[in-house]
């Protein structure tokens, strides 16, 4: 499976917006050559493939900077925590930040090969007036998303023989995750059988390796029951509580089986469901023999953020799956000068981010 390792951002680059051109959704603006949309900087993607995020930025006298995304004028396939944004000022520039973007449809997950970021000029000729800016090319930077993840993994006795390769398959998620945030992501992990252990965030996979080798298995032959709720929410809680300089914090649980182990089952459903955290749910059918599809599907956020295995040995792709999921979360940057302007006169700047992006769906046959 193609690896694509994009938590990024962009910013402005030096070129002019090409003339041949698609219409961006603004149907409120009277010129046919307003809203174009530039020839990609990327191989593998056309213009027909932009998905477009519009916000505004103001800076005005007496006030800190402000960035709001445009609902109405944004393609339906970004998702984002808010709309709302304070951008810091860094110097000679300020910073604008919009983090936690997910492109996705009910079909579909999106990954960007590239983005492009353009500002708005009424005063510039119809065919011209979104641009990049050149100035700031010479401030470009580049962030990966800083992310915590939260990984929840039933190791109950019904996974027989094939616990071993449950715990590599958490190990390798774990090393992949750190790798993929570029050394500013952390790692939490939460075993549960008929215990529930909760390990600290680390950003070194040996604390992963220890934990797995420390947690107090059950034996294979025992009668266990799987705590499965008290687990998602042991995790739940660990997000909560982590003072950690990151851009977003997501769970992502494993099991074989139903939860037949946790009190108030019923009320723990609900509170999962309640949590404002991304989740992801990874199913192993055949072992468990409880193994409920629905309600596995219930605990994650979407159907698109659940999937499953058939056997241990495609559960390693199910594991990497995720991982490319989480992976696939932008953060847009974008450098102004520190210029101010009057809000008596001034309108907010109209930008937008140009994402390139092509479909992907986990192929689960």
């Amino acid at each position: 499976m193609k690896n694509f390792r994009i938590a990024a951002l962009l910013s402005l680059a030096a070129v002019l917006a090409f003339s041949s051109c698609k219409k961006d959704d603004d149907t409120t603006v009277p010129s046919a050559n307003v809203d174009e949309i530039p020839e990609p900087g990327c191989i593998g993607v056309t213009r027909d493939d932009a998905i477009v995020l519009r916000f505004d930025y103001t800076y005005y006298q007496g006030e800190e900077p402000r960035v709001e995304i445009v609902r109405t004028r944004t393609d339906e396939r970004v998702k984002y925590d808010t709309t709302v944004f304070f951008p810091t000022v860094e110097g000679n520039k300020v910073v604008i930040r919009i983090p936690n973007i997910r492109l996705s449809d009910d079909d579909f997950n999106y990954t960007a090969n590239c983005v492009t970021i353009e500002e708005r000029d009424d005063t510039r000729p119809a065919n011209d007036r979104w641009f990049e800016q050149t100035e700031f090319k010479n401030q470009e930077e580049f962030s990966q998303t800083r992310m915590a993840t939260q990984l929840v993994v039933d190791v109950s006795s019904s996974l027989g023989e094939d616990r071993e390769k449950v715990k590599q398959y958490a190990l390798d998620f774990a090393e992949q995750t750190l790798s993929g945030s570029g050394g500013a992501g952390f790692i939490g992990l939460t075993l549960f059988a008929d215990t529930v252990i909760t390990y600290p965030f680390t950003n070194q996979v040996s604390d992963i390796a220890t934990a797995l080798n420390s947690f107090p298995y059950p034996d294979l032959n025992a009668q266990t029951f799987t705590r499965l709720s008290d687990g998602i929410l042991s995790g739940l809680n660990a997000l909560e509580n982590a003072d950690l300089d990151v851009d977003d914090k997501v769970l992502v649980a494993f099991t074989d089986g139903n939860d037949n182990g946790s009190n108030n089952p019923t009320g723990n459903q609900q509170m999962i469901q309640a949590s404002e955290f991304p989740r992801y749910m990874i199913g192993l059918k055949g072992k468990g023999l409880e193994y409920n599809t629905n309600y596995l599907k219930s605990l994650a956020s979407s159907e698109n953020f659940f999937v499953e295995a058939e056997d241990a040995d495609e559960l390693q792709a199910r594991f990497n799956d995720i991982n490319e999921l989480i992976a696939n979360i932008y953060t847009v940057i974008y450098n102004r000068s520190t210029q101010t302007f009057n809000p008596d006169i001034d309108e907010p700047i109209s930008l937008r981010a140009i994402f390139y992006a092509t479909p992907y769906r986990i192929d689960q046959n």
